[in-house]
């Protein structure tokens, strides 16, 4: 390794250190260890260029745009109350229509976010109003938010497709059940936490479960749930790539939001708008990171040096997981989901592919992991999002997240050992 590898490394691992974005990081990182290394400006800005040269990523911007356009389209409420009608007087019936419409709106929105002020918004006063605490409704908020990542469409599953060279729409079908099975564990978990009803002391009117009601609000709920039905049909039946299914997409949730629920003002096109570049632009730029950090890691050997101490300490394809995924979740505790793929997938997919390992099949292992990590102490960011929304100490979200979290860390390693579970639809 010579020196200006070296200062490079350095200037990287301080610039993370004091906080700067990540992308930044890697970039000055790697330039200076280019330039060290006697690659020319020219190839550097080609290198760059080429990180963001990608139909896969034109994806993000499309889907980010449809999910803001619902997110501001008043599509929660008809999506809440729907899930209300069919089970909001049993027990644990407003915790779980809540996770319900989490599920549905995080795969609409894609966004902990924009779900977490959505649903919020709509579900806090009817879990207030049946005699739920606000703490007890931070943990399944909190964990429900989450989702967006793993159900489909999903802006980290178009991530994972870019740096490990997989078919976006193949990912997105190998999410589905891991997804939905996620959501269940969650729903079980609200339930043996939920107080029973006549601990609540409160009555539910009999006209909200009346099958006249469930039939309108269906009905009225229908064109928000047809969103991701729409999409991810159009993907698997082979209609559309990802990227023409979020162009359609953002067709679709204007003609809903502009013409069936009428709630999308002139106002709020330029927050949608702004929202979408800015959360676009910080992609790209991790992806221009990413790109040009790969050629001095490929230069200083490090995919190559991890794979070969893999084959000397004789891990075996599950053994290898299993050690990748701790990787994740202890870095989970301190960092966001973007940049530990960035910076921890260049480096191990090399391995785990000549270990054999189905690139599919760990694609929906890392996007869970990365789930799990906005919900791990001590620096989760969707813990801190949920205490700011609902107004509740970190502290109290972090108690009722923990089981939640353990749910869903169990369900990894029966991913990693029920590989088929990914794998059935693809």
């Amino acid at each position: 390794m010579t020196m200006w590898s070296i200062i490079g490394l350095v200037v990287l691992i301080a610039m993370i250190a004091l906080g700067m974005p990540i992308w930044l990081s890697m970039t000055t990182g790697s330039i200076i260890i280019l330039l060290g290394l006697g690659t020319s400006g020219i190839s550097v800005t080609t290198q760059l260029y080429s990180g963001v040269d990608s139909l896969t990523l034109m994806a993000i911007p499309f889907f980010l745009f449809a999910g803001n356009i619902m997110a501001y389209g008043g599509s929660a409420p008809y999506i809440f109350n729907f899930m209300n009608s069919l089970i909001g007087n049993k027990r644990a019936g407003i915790p779980v229509a809540t996770i319900l419409t989490a599920m549905l709106y995080a795969a609409i929105t894609g966004s902990v976010a924009a779900t977490l002020a959505g649903v919020t918004s709509i579900c806090l006063p009817n879990m207030r109003k049946a005699g739920y605490s606000d703490k007890f409704s931070s943990g399944v908020m909190c964990a429900a938010s989450t989702m967006g990542v793993m159900i489909p469409p999903s802006m980290l599953m178009i991530i994972y497709g870019s740096l490990a060279q997989q078919n976006v729409g193949t990912l997105f079908v190998s999410g589905i059940i891991p997804g939905l099975l996620c959501g269940v564990l969650l729903i079980v978990v609200a339930f043996i936490k939920s107080p029973k009803l006549h601990e609540l002391g409160v009555s539910f009117p009999a006209e909200t479960f009346s099958l006249k009601n469930k039939a309108i609000s269906f009905v009225k709920a229908l064109p928000a749930i047809g969103m991701p039905v729409i999409v991810l049909g159009s993907i698997y039946a082979g209609v559309m790539t990802p990227t023409e299914a979020g162009a359609m997409s953002c067709v679709y949730g204007l003609i809903v939001s502009v013409f069936v629920y009428r709630a999308l003002k002139k106002d709020n096109m330029s927050t949608i708008v702004r929202s979408t570049a800015d959360s676009t632009s910080m992609v790209f730029l991790m992806n221009a990171g990413a790109a040009l950090f790969n050629i001095p890691l490929a230069r200083l050997g490090v995919p190559q040096a991890f794979a070969h101490l893999i084959e000397r300490t004789g891990l075996s394809g599950v053994a290898l997981v299993i050690v990748v995924v701790l990787i994740f979740l202890a870095l989970g505790c301190f960092m966001d989901s973007m940049p530990i793929m960035y910076l921890v997938l260049p480096i191990v997919l090399p391995a785990l592919n000549q270990a054999g390992i189905n690139l599919v099949y760990f694609n929906v292992i890392t996007i869970l992991c990365m789930q799990i990590g906005m919900i791990t102490p001590p620096f989760g960011s969707g813990m801190y999002l949920t205490a700011r929304f609902l107004g509740v100490p970190a502290k109290d979200v972090i108690h009722e997240v923990m089981p939640y979290l353990i749910v869903m860390i169990a369900l990894v390693f029966l991913l990693i050992f029920c590989p088929w579970i990914s794998l059935c639809l693809v």
